[in-house]
């Protein structure tokens, strides 16, 4: 582990506020346990400190709510900071992410959030997830969780919201497109290990 990755693990770890939400709290942590935070400075630092402390309030205004415009203010600030692989590539800032530790969905969420959190785990796109990215998706699943509680009165703009956060994480194909990701299924890669065996069979005839 190189030393400006120690840097930042003790940052992050000295710069942790208890009053925060939980959630907040490890959206905080996870930056010093993910590999693009190895660019940052201290204003950096800082500033993530503010966001984090705007996420917190985001979450701590109310127990079964969110206002659309603080979510918003947050997953755009958060954006600054790489915390996700479609902004990475979007900058064109590779990383080399680990295998991440991945919790279970948060007991009060509704079946839902939970298993569109789960999903997550289970696609190709995980693969190039760093703790930054699992710590945003828990917070974009209680946001959603918040706004399905809403039932009928559910606000159009907080869908809009929890929609352009879930594009950040490459949930669909469209976004993974944009984002020039290619997922390759186990079942073609095995046609295409048949094919290229075939042609070096064939070469070797002639």
């Amino acid at each position: 582990m190189a030393p400006q990755h120690y840097r930042n693990i003790a940052t992050a770890r000295d710069g942790l506020d208890a009053a925060w939400h939980p959630i907040a709290q490890r959206l905080w942590l996870s930056f010093g346990d993910s590999p693009q935070a190895f660019y940052f400075e201290p204003s950096d630092w800082a500033q993530l400190r503010y966001v984090t402390e705007a996420a917190h309030a985001s979450l701590a205004r109310y127990e079964d709510r969110m206002s659309v415009d603080s979510l918003t203010a947050v997953v755009q600030a958060l954006e600054d900071f790489l915390t996700t692989e479609a902004t990475r590539r979007r900058v064109r800032v590779a990383v080399e992410p680990e295998p991440v530790e991945w919790p279970a969905p948060l007991d009060y969420w509704s079946d839902i959030p939970s298993r569109w959190f789960m999903s997550l785990r289970n696609s190709g796109q995980s693969a190039f997830y760093t703790p930054t990215d699992v710590a945003f998706a828990v917070y974009v699943a209680e946001a959603m969780h918040r706004h399905l509680a809403a039932g009928v009165h559910m606000s159009g703009r907080m869908l809009s919201t929890v929609i352009k956060a879930c594009s950040l994480l490459l949930t669909t194909e469209a976004t993974r497109r944009i984002a020039r990701m290619e997922l390759t299924t186990a079942d073609s890669r095995d046609i295409d290990a048949e094919v290229t065996a075939l042609m070096e069979k064939y070469a070797s005839a002639i």
